[in-house]
């Protein structure tokens, strides 16, 4: 059978979100490792990147658009792309949510806590997985991969319950540490953001494999 037109156009698209996909993870990456070692240069980075990101988002929903209008896809292949729309935006906040990181270094380059800090490394780690897992899931239609980031939302819900208590005592014990406490809480709600996204694109892959409404 010939390779039609529209099959080149969708193998443009899955190309466009794998390349977002992996700038979105290197910005995530550096960002913890921004935090972890407190280091401005690579935070810049961090910021300097989501640019890209915005770019490449942009050209693959001007893409997809431009796929539907020209050839007018159905079933299967039209959920593949309405439903790419939906997961590169997923992306998108993800590499916000990595530049907010990168933004909150400046305010806490002086100061660090190792214990607290320890559970932000573990929950960047569980963040970061959620997020790969969630995008191979949607490229190569796995549905294991999916369940794993369903796993992995539970081990990060309960990391980010448990750095609340831990900050409120670092509080208690010196009052000069609520600045930081507060942009440590901000960091940690921006991992478990990331990884409420990750549960969309894994929601959204299943609504492209199955078409079950269910999944929106």
């Amino acid at each position: 059978m010939p390779e039609r037109k529209l099959d080149r156009e969708l193998e443009k698209v899955r190309n466009d979100l794998k390349a977002m996909s992996k700038l979105v993870q290197k910005s995530l990456k550096d960002a913890m490792v921004a935090l972890k070692n407190r280091d401005m240069e690579l935070s810049l980075k961090v910021i300097k990147l989501d640019d890209e990101i915005n770019t490449l988002y942009r050209e693959i929903e001007e893409r997809c658009i431009h796929t539907i209008a020209l050839h007018q896809p159905v079933a299967g292949d039209l959920r593949f792309i309405s439903t790419t729309m939906n997961v590169a935006s997923n992306l998108e906040r993800i590499g916000d949510y990595s530049k907010d990181i990168a933004m909150i270094l400046p305010f806490i380059v002086n100061e660090k806590s190792e214990n607290e800090e320890k559970l932000l490394q573990e929950m960047g780690k569980i963040a970061g997985k959620m997020s790969r897992d969630a995008i191979d899931a949607f490229i190569n239609r796995d549905k294991e991969k999916v369940d794993e980031v369903n796993i992995n939302e539970e081990k990060i819900d309960v990391l980010y319950e448990s750095i609340f208590p831990k900050l409120k005592e670092m509080v208690k014990m010196n009052c000069n540490k609520v600045p930081l406490a507060l942009n440590l809480l901000l960091v940690a709600r921006c991992l478990e953001r990331i990884g409420d996204h990750s549960v969309n694109i894994s929601n959204r892959t299943m609504y492209a494999i199955s078409g079950r409404r269910k999944y929106l």
